[in-house]
């Protein structure tokens, strides 16, 4: 897998930007990011990744699988795409450019 495709969006909503400043509340030098990942990608690939878009090396990753929801529309059913979520960890408060991804 080419590592340019891995992250494909970060996500950006209330959530995450609560774990973004969560860790300078509590006085820890903490930051988390949320991102959007490809269906095939795992912690080592996000790393990899990362590494080379944003030349930072994260602390850790945790990766979460969302199967997508069975919805309706006027009685037709249709289904939601699945997609994976990373929550990337830096220690050092690591300041990410979102105009690279």
């Amino acid at each position: 897998m080419n590592l340019e495709n891995v992250i494909l969006s970060p996500v950006v909503t209330e959530k995450s930007q609560e774990l973004q400043s969560i860790g300078e509340r509590m006085g820890k030098r903490t930051v988390k990011y949320t991102f959007k990942v490809h269906p095939d990608a795992n912690k080592t690939l996000v790393k990899q990744a990362l590494k080379k878009m944003y030349n930072v090396v994260p602390s850790a990753v945790n990766i979460a699988v969302f199967r997508g929801k069975m919805k309706k529309f006027r009685n037709m059913p249709s289904q939601r795409p699945h997609y994976k979520k990373a929550v990337v960890t830096f220690v050092d408060g690591a300041n990410l450019d979102f105009a690279k991804v």
